[in-house]
C-alpha cells in the first residue's frame, strides 16, 4: 500500500514551494486557503465499463461499436482504454489509474483465459485477498485489485462478491460456460445499466454509453418518470427508458446463453436484528470510523477531502488527519442570492486550523446557468437534487489536482440525521389518533400560510399531516414526496394519462418492495428505507456521475459494509436517545475531536440556495424551459398548471423550488437525451 503523506500531497496540490495553485491563485500558509477558485465547465477529461454479448454465436461484436461505448465514458477513465472483442462477445473499459499505476490494465483474464473481467471501483481489502490467492497456488500477473476478483471467481463463481470490501461494478465473461456475470456493490456506490433483449445483453457504467451505441429505443418509461416527479430521482431497477434497467445494489446478474435470459440474485442485506450496545459505544464508533477511513485511504496517488461544516465530512477529515494523512480539504463558498444562509466556510476554517489541514475555498458563483446543462448531461437521468451544483464545482476543483477524494456521504443515513427519520417515528404515534381527526388535520393543512422567508418547514408539516395511517413505507414516502398523486395527475395532460396509463403507484410499490413484509421498526425503518432508496439512487448516483465527470473518484468511508454492520444494529436509544436528538451517538463520539462551534451550528446540508437561484440566476432558463409554448409542443404537462407553479414561486406566494427544479431538470434532460 502506498498512501501519500502531507508533503507529497502538498506538492500534488500546489507544485513546489512558491508556485501557484489552480487558476494561478497563491496558496497562503497555515490552513492554506485558496481564494476565488472558479473553473470553466468541462466534460472532456471517468473508470467506466461496457459490454455486449449476442445470443447468436455467429454475430460478431464490432470493435468500433465497443470503442464508441467506451468513448462516451472517456471522462470516467482518461488514463487508458482496453478492449476484449472475440466473436459475439465484447468487453471494454476506460481506466482512471489509482492502484498499480504501471500495471493493472484491463480487461484481465485468469491463467487459461477462460474468464475475463472488466471492473469499475476499488477493493480496499484486495491485498489480503491477493495474499490468500497466492498462498492457494494462483498465479497473478498484476499488483492491483481487479485481477484478484477474477481469481476469486475461479474459486467461488458468483459468490466471489462476498469477501469484497469496497465499491464496485464488474462484468466477468466465462467462455467455458458462456455465462456473463454482472455484480454491483452492496450500497450501489458504483452504477451499472443493463439491457436484456432477444438479441442478447448489453451493459455500461453510464446510460450515455448505451445511448451512444444506439442500443436503446429511447422510449420513455412514464412510470419511472412519474416516480422522478414524486421523489426527484428514479429508484432502481427503473431508468428513464423502458428497455434499460439498473442492476440493484447488493445484487448479481447471470446471463447464460443456453438459458436465453438473465437471473438476478441478492447477495447481501442489512443486519436488521438489533443487538446490545458495547460498554463504551462512543469510543467504539471512533475506532470503527478510523478503521473505515484508513481502509479507504488505500491508493498509489494522493487523497483529498470534501469538507463542509457538518459533522460527517468533519469526522472523515479528522480521521484522515489523525491517521497521519494531513488532508487537503475543499469547501464550497457561495456567492449571489441566498449565499449567506448556505455558508459554512467559517466552520471549515476552524477545523482546518485545528488539524493543520490545507483548505481551498471553491466559489459557487451566480453563473450557474452556464453549467446547468453539462450537469444534467453528466447525470444521465432526470435528477433534481439541489446539491448538484456545489458537487459539480467542488468536483471540478478537486479533480483538477487529485484523482481521489473522501467525503462524508452516508452519515445522515447511518446515524439518523434527517428530519424525516423523526417524522416517521412521530407518524407512528400520529397514526394512532382517530381517523376522523387525521382527515380533518390533513384537509386543514392546506390553509396553513406559507412563511415569508420561503423555508420548507411548513411544507414538511403539511406532508406530515397527510401521511395518514398507511404502511411504514407509504408513510415514509409521504414525507419524501414533492407532489401528491392527485397533484401529479393534475400536472399531466389528458392525452399523456390516457396513452401511458400512469398508475401513480410506482414509487409506493418500490418502497414496499425494498421494505418487505417484515421490515424493521422504529428508527431502523427510516434508516433502512433511506439506505435502499434515497442513498443509492439519489445521493450516491449524483456523487458518482458528477465527480467522475471530472475524472475524480469519490470514496465514501461512511458507506462501508463493515462499518454499517457494526453501527446499524445498535439500539435506537443509543443512536438518538430518549429525546430523539439527531445524531446523538455521533455527536458524543466526536466531542473530543471537533471544535465546540460544530455542535452549535444548525444543520444545513450540502445544498445551494435553490429557491433564490430559481428566482434570480436561473430565472431566464426556468421561464424558457417551462414556457407554455414548450409545454404544448412536448404534450406532457398542462401549461396552465406549470405556469401557476412558476408564478407562485417567482412572486413569493409559495416556495415551489422542489417541483420546479424537477421540471427544469426533466425538460433539460429531455432535450439532451430524447429529442
Amino acid at each position: 500500500m502506498s498512501v501519500a503523506g502531507p508533503q507529497s500531497k502538498r506538492h500534488a496540490a500546489y507544485g513546489s514551494e512558491g508556485t501557484q495553485g489552480v487558476c494561478g491563485v497563491e496558496a497562503t500558509p497555515l490552513w492554506r486557503e485558496t481564494r476565488g477558485v472558479t473553473l470553466a465547465p468541462s466534460l472532456d477529461a471517468m473508470c467506466g465499463i461496457a459490454g455486449i454479448v449476442y445470443q447468436d454465436r455467429d454475430r460478431p461484436v464490432s470493435e468500433a461499436l465497443m470503442r464508441r461505448m467506451c468513448g462516451a465514458m472517456r471522462h470516467r477513465g482518461p488514463d487508458d482504454e482496453g478492449l476484449f472483442v472475440q466473436g459475439a462477445v465484447g468487453l471494454g473499459m476506460r481506466r482512471l489509474s489509482i492502484i498499480d499505476l504501471s500495471g493493472g490494465r484491463q480487461p484481465i483474464s485468469n491463467e487459461d483465459g477462460t474468464a475475463v473481467i472488466v471492473f469499475n471501483g476499488e477493493i480496499y481489502n484486495y491485498q489480503g485477498l491477493r495474499a490468500g490467492l497466492l498462498a492457494r497456488g494462483h498465479t497473478l500477473q498484476s499488483a492491483g485489485d481487479t485481477e484478484t476478483i477474477v481469481h476469486l471467481f475461479e474459486e467461488r463463481g458468483a459468490d466471489c462478491v462476498t469477501p469484497l470490501r469496497g465499491m464496485f461494478a464488474f462484468a466477468i465473461w466465462n467462455a467455458s460456460t458462456e455465462t456473463l456475470l454482472l455484480a454491483r456493490d452492496r450500497f450501489g456506490i458504483k452504477p451499472l445499466y443493463v439491457i436484456t433483449a432477444p438479441w442478447g445483453i448489453a451493459f455500461a457504467s453510464e446510460l450515455k454509453a448505451l445511448h451512444a451505441a444506439g442500443l436503446t429505443s429511447r422510449e420513455l418509461d412514464w412510470e419511472a418518470l412519474d416516480t422522478f416527479l414524486q421523489l426527484g430521482y428514479i429508484p432502481a431497477p427503473a431508468s428513464p427508458f423502458v428497455d434499460v434497467r439498473k442492476l440493484e445494489p447488493g445484487h448479481t446478474l447471470e446471463w447464460r446463453r443456453a438459458d436465453r435470459g438473465a437471473v438476478t440474485k441478492r447477495y447481501w442485506n442489512f443486519p436488521l436484528d438489533e443487538r446490545a450496545a458495547p460498554a463504551d459505544p462512543e469510543a467504539r464508533v471512533r475506532e470503527w470510523l478510523d478503521e473505515s477511513v484508513a481502509a479507504h485511504l488505500v491508493s498509489d496517488v494522493p487523497v483529498a477531502a470534501f469538507l463542509s461544516g457538518g459533522l460527517d465530512s468533519s469526522a472523515v477529515t479528522t480521521s484522515m488527519a489523525l491517521a497521519g494523512n494531513t488532508p487537503h480539504a475543499f469547501t464550497a463558498r457561495y456567492a449571489g442570492s441566498g449565499a449567506d444562509a448556505a455558508d459554512e466556510t467559517g466552520l471549515a476554517r476552524t477545523l482546518a486550523t485545528r488539524y493543520g489541514a490545507d483548505l481551498t475555498l471553491v466559489d459557487i458563483r451566480p453563473e450557474i446557468r452556464d453549467i446547468f446543462e453539462p450537469i444534467v448531461r453528466a447525470l444521465d437521468e432526470p435528477h433534481a437534487d439541489d446539491s448538484a451544483i456545489p458537487t459539480w464545482l467542488l468536483s471540478q476543483a478537486v479533480g483538477s489536482r487529485y484523482k481521489v477524494a473522501l467525503t462524508g456521504i452516508g452519515g445522515d443515513e447511518l446515524f439518523a440525521g434527517y428530519r424525516r427519520h423523526f417524522g416517521l417515528l412521530a407518524a407512528e404515534r400520529y397514526a394512532k389518533l382517530p381517523a376522523g381527526v387525521r382527515r380533518i388535520a390533513g384537509a386543514m393543512s392546506r390553509f396553513i400560510p406559507e412563511p415569508r422567508d420561503g423555508s420548507l418547514g411548513v411544507d414538511r408539516l403539511k406532508r406530515f399531516l397527510r401521511t395518514g395511517n398507511g404502511t411504514v413505507p407509504d408513510r415514509f414516502l409521504g414525507l419524501m414526496s414533492r407532489l401528491s398523486n392527485d397533484e401529479r395527475r393534475a400536472l399531466y395532460t389528458p392525452d399523456l394519462l390516457l396513452e401511458r396509463q400512469i398508475s401513480g403507484s410506482a414509487a409506493s410499490a418500490r418502497f414496499r418492495d425494498v421494505f418487505g413484509a417484515k421490515g424493521p421498526a422504529g428508527l431502523a425503518a427510516g434508516l433502512y428505507l433511506d439506505y435502499t432508496t434515497f442513498l443509492p439512487d439519489d445521493i450516491l448516483a449524483l456523487s458518482d456521475r458528477l465527480s467522475m465527470a471530472h475524472s475524480l473518484e469519490v470514496r465514501v468511508p461512511l458507506v462501508d459494509h463493515v462499518l454499517v454492520e457494526a453501527v446499524f444494529p445498535l439500539p435506537q436509544k443509543v443512536k438518538i436517545g430518549a429525546l430523539w436528538r439527531s445524531k446523538q451517538l455521533l455527536r458524543r463520539a466526536l466531542r473530543p475531536r471537533l471544535p465546540d462551534v460544530h455542535f452549535r451550528a444548525p444543520k444545513r446540508g450540502f445544498v445551494g440556495p435553490t429557491a433564490s437561484w430559481l428566482r434570480n440566476e436561473l430565472r431566464d432558463m426556468l421561464l424558457d424551459e417551462l414556457s407554455p409554448e414548450r409545454q404544448r409542443r412536448l404534450g406532457y404537462f398542462e401549461p396552465q398548471v406549470v405556469d401557476t407553479l412558476l408564478q407562485d414561486h417567482l412572486k413569493g406566494r409559495q416556495n415551489q423550488e422542489r417541483i420546479l427544479l424537477a421540471l427544469l431538470c426533466f425538460s433539460t434532460w429531455h432535450r439532451l437525451y430524447a429529442e
